[in-house]
């Protein structure tokens, strides 16, 4: 007897055609032949902090009433069986149960750190948290796991519990990227609302609408369309991939310290800005501060002494696009790094060094990181 071998698409169609012909049910049948063998399926563990994907609404069309981080992430990943066990073995921790703003920086190291544990047993890791401040986890993410496997960051518009909500097909496309391993030594990224996002130029534009997740000046990474990954770029560090030492940054949390992590405070700036804050702060005893935007005279007569006493800072651009790049003195250009990014940049890197020239060459390495030009 002569067996007959398909693949991909063409042996899922094949099985309903036989299906059909016997009286099955085609779509059921569809779902068993295009799951991968259990040996296949990649590990991804999902990691829950809470936020707006696990919030439980007031009623069903309560898309801003909700109670963020009421459900368990692993109710999450059950709801999305079995299509989501068809694509990984998936498996579940729970770092936390809060809105993405009620995590302080101890957390995020504690974050990486779990992160880069549950990875060396797993081949992908999902965190899923707020979009309030999902731009800054991602980044540090980015910026401080040890790990080159994917990591990808998803969160939620709308509460599970709601009619249309955006969080499970997030958390399903976020699923599919991380096990398909096409973001190796990308870094952190973002899967939001269909959309790749490299974590370092993604920001939040819209407190209501589902594509808030934007990247302004690059633009995406990507797309994923049903079970169609669209890469059509990459960041910088992919170059990198196969010299790990290179790759990973210089800001391993396994020997910064925690509960010794300095303190690094944005200031914004506007017209006729008083100096007095940025006092202040400095009184206070942080040892950075990023200017979001031209200081006014005000700021940058109180920043002076402050720069003199040792505190670095960093000047940043406060609009949507466009960068800093010429500043006067001490003070390090952010360039287009937004300010809220510049800040956690600043604070690994002074947990590592006081040497100025130091933290504006990792601003440069890391902060804007270029691919080398061709020729």
């Amino acid at each position: 007897m002569t067996k007959m071998r398909f693949s991909g698409a063409l042996a899922g169609v094949a099985v309903i055609a036989m299906v059909a012909l016997a009286g099955g049910d085609a779509a059921s049948a569809y779902r068993a032949a295009s799951a991968p063998e259990p040996a296949d399926r990649p590990d991804v563990v999902v990691i829950g902090t809470g936020g707006t994907i696990a919030g439980i609404g007031e009623s069903r069309v309560s898309f801003q009433s909700y109670q963020p981080g009421g459900l368990p992430t692993r109710d999450l990943v059950g709801f999305l069986q079995p299509e989501i066990g068809q694509v990984a073995d998936v498996s579940t921790v729970d770092f936390g149960a809060k809105g993405s703003g009620e995590y302080t920086i101890a957390d995020y190291h504690d974050l990486s750190r779990l992160v880069d544990e549950q990875l060396k047993r797993a081949d992908a890791a999902v965190v899923t948290t707020g979009t309030q401040t999902m731009e800054e986890l991602a980044y540090w993410l980015d910026l401080t796991v040890r790990s080159p496997k994917p990591v990808v960051v998803t969160g939620a518009m709308r509460p599970w519990t709601v009619v249309g909500s955006d969080g499970p097909p997030n958390l399903y496309n976020a699923v599919l990227l991380a096990a398909s391993g096409r973001t190796r030594c990308f870094g952190s990224v973002i899967m939001l609302n269909d959309e790749i996002l490299a974590a370092r130029d993604a920001t939040k534009t819209s407190t209501t609408r589902l594509d808030t997740m934007r990247s302004p000046e690059f633009g995406s990474l990507g797309t994923v369309d049903e079970q169609r990954i669209r890469l059509l770029r990459a960041p910088a560090r992919v170059r990198d991939c196969d010299r790990p030492q290179h790759w990973r940054t210089p800001f391993d949390l396994a020997t910064i310290s925690r509960e010794r992590l300095p303190r690094v405070e944005v200031v914004y700036t506007y017209a006729d800005a008083a100096g007095e804050p940025v006092t202040a702060l400095v009184d206070a005893g942080v040892t950075g501060l990023v200017f979001a935007g031209t200081p006014s005279p005000r700021q940058f007569e109180a920043a002076m002494p402050a720069m003199a006493s040792g505190v670095t800072v960093v000047a940043a651009n406060r609009n949507v696009t466009g960068a800093v790049y010429d500043t006067p003195g001490a003070v390090i250009p952010a360039e287009e790094l937004r300010p809220q990014k510049a800040r956690l940049l600043l604070l690994l890197a002074l947990a590592r060094t006081d040497d100025p020239a130091q933290v504006r060459a990792w601003f440069q390495r890391y902060g804007v990181p270029e691919f080398d030009p061709v020729g």
